[in-house]
């Protein structure tokens, strides 16, 4: 229970944050780089790791 609270917490200031930004022409780029940027760089280390590079 306490689990699900924190979910619908973090969504809901995501969502006011980027009601609050989406105007802004940074935002687009920071959002960029905050969302897609871990899962590029996790896919990249995995590809790396079972192509035995790391």
């Amino acid at each position: 229970m306490p689990t699900e609270l924190v979910e619908e917490l973090a969504a809901g200031l995501a969502d006011e944050v980027d009601r609050k930004f989406e105007g802004k022409q940074w935002w687009y780029w920071a959002k960029t780089i905050l969302f897609y940027g871990p899962a590029v760089l996790i896919a990249i280390y995995l590809l790396g790791f079972f192509l035995g590079l790391f």
